[in-house]
């Protein structure tokens, strides 16, 4: 399979043009091998490279590639990852924001279907979504951790009860100040200093549930669409991070 037409078919679906991103969405190496079987992973780096090797794939398809569009040095550990793909003549392809925020394949939406709710309004590449009726916080807490696996939440409870939620995967702390009087509750990858006060004041409960462990969803929906799609083989490869 040509990697190029795997890229554009992934972007007919993720519509990267539409996104203002850190980094080239899309092939960010160029391999020199058909596409048999692709490694999907959160992040590219040299663990997840050599883990990925071993496993003879053609194309590495992460969540998070390398960043930054445009390069005039290549030095130090990032010089050391991109020779390892060069020497090993297989494609890395990244797609960062269009897979946090897609409608059916994304990271946030998934796990908020997971957890047997709707999405509903998109707000940056989040989305929010709704009981019925209130739930006990301890019952949404345990359904969460059902779905999202990572054993170091960092959790401020301010309410007893859930009923109207935002996820936003990865690092979206800052976003919380937005959210009062939309959303009780706030489950994200990341937690900056002020949040715990910020959250309390806002009677907002916050769930910091690790950026890796919330970006896992995505890319393997990808990796589903490929084997549908072209019969590619796919794996993933798991470089667990607790942050």
């Amino acid at each position: 399979m040509d990697q190029h037409k795997i890229e554009n078919y992934l972007n007919e679906i993720l519509l990267p043009e539409n996104f203002e991103d850190y980094c080239h969405n899309g092939i960010q190496i160029e391999g020199s091998r058909d596409i048999k079987k692709v490694a999907l992973g959160v992040s590219f780096n040299e663990t997840f490279i050599d883990k990925a090797s071993k496993e003879n794939v053609d194309l590495l398809l992460v969540h998070h590639g390398i960043f930054g569009k445009d390069f005039f040095t290549l030095k130090g550990f990032m010089k050391n990852r991109v020779k390892k793909v060069l020497d090993l003549g297989v494609t890395l392809m990244g797609y960062h924001l269009p897979l946090d925020a897609h409608e059916e394949y994304g990271n946030n939406v998934t796990i908020i279907k997971k957890m047997g709710l709707e999405p509903a309004e998109r707000i940056e590449v989040g989305y929010t979504a709704s009981y019925s009726s209130p739930v006990t916080f301890e019952k949404f807490f345990n359904d969460l951790q059902e779905v999202v696996q990572n054993e170091q939440y960092k959790v401020y409870k301010n309410s007893d009860t859930v009923e109207r939620i935002f996820v936003l995967s990865g690092g979206g702390s800052e976003l919380l100040e937005q959210l009062e009087g939309m959303a009780d509750t706030f489950v994200t990858g990341e937690v900056k200093e002020q949040i715990r006060e910020i959250a309390k004041e806002t009677n907002i409960n916050f769930i910091d549930a690790g950026h890796y462990a919330t970006e896992t969803f995505g890319v393997k929906n990808l990796g589903r669409l490929l084997e549908k799609e072209f019969g590619i083989e796919t794996v993933f490869i798991d470089v667990f991070n607790e942050i």
